[in-house]
């Protein structure tokens, strides 16, 4: 899922805005889209050709980078940035992407 994302979000960043209740991009963001996008797949990519402790470590930083998406969301709202429709959606997704990697990170233990 995390590779999907940030490839649309790399190639599309119209699509990814549209995906998560935003504006269409315009002047620098579909750059800030891209940076979202290259993060996402190069996590992903990095998980799945993993194993082991490496991949625990591949699975905690995707897990550091959710966590952080969904409060930069909240900042963005406190500030005044964003609508509010718009932040129950950035916040949403980072927050069941931080318990499925948080599931898939405790079967690594296992």
């Amino acid at each position: 899922m995390r590779v999907g994302i940030g490839a649309l979000a790399w190639a599309r960043p119209d699509l990814a805005a549209k995906l998560f209740g935003m504006p269409a991009p315009d002047g620098q963001s579909p750059y800030l889209w891209r940076l979202f996008g290259v993060r996402d797949v190069a996590v992903g990519l990095g998980t799945l050709g993993s194993s082991g402790e490496q991949r625990r470590t591949w699975a905690t930083f995707g897990l550091v980078c959710d966590a952080a998406d969904g409060a930069a969301a909240a900042l963005g709202r406190m500030e005044g940035h964003l609508p509010s429709g718009t932040t129950r959606a950035l916040v949403a997704v980072p927050a069941v992407a931080v318990g499925l990697g948080a599931w898939a990170r405790s079967a690594l233990t296992r």
